[in-house]
């Protein structure tokens, strides 16, 4: 019986996932196998279709938590943690255009915080209706 290494298991995790769920696909995945985990960057488009896919992403994963931080480049940076079916961890990441989420994201350049997945969703649903003011 071999021994697998975490570079590996995290090669294997991902792969499994992906064969499991539909998911779009990432712009860059990066096996960090000292934490352990596993990045995936959502590919750049649209704050909406961004958000959508980090959302489709959150949606397979277990025990998910969330942050966001507005950058000092303008942006807001959306993090989410989960952990797959055999447990490995992944990171999932992307970025919007701050400017885009006017009025409805209430944080200062630097300041981050915690959000809900249905926080992500509604500010989804309301830059889909144009609702940003």
């Amino acid at each position: 019986m071999s021994i697998r290494t975490r570079l590996e298991m995290l090669a294997g995790a991902f792969w499994t996932h992906l064969h499991e769920h539909p998911l779009p696909e990432p712009c860059t995945v990066t096996l960090n196998p000292a934490v352990p985990e596993v990045e995936v960057q959502v590919s750049p488009g649209t704050a909406v279709s961004h958000l959508a896919e980090l959302l489709v992403w959150a949606y397979t994963l277990d025990q998910v938590t969330a942050t966001w931080w507005h950058t000092d480049h303008g942006t807001l940076h959306i993090t989410i943690w989960g952990r797959v079916a055999g447990g490995a961890r992944f990171r999932v990441y992307g970025g919007i255009t701050f400017a885009d989420c006017t009025g409805l994201v209430p944080l200062e350049v630097g300041e981050s915080e915690g959000v809900s997945v249905d926080e992500l969703y509604a500010l989804r649903d309301l830059l889909g209706e144009g609702v940003a003011a």
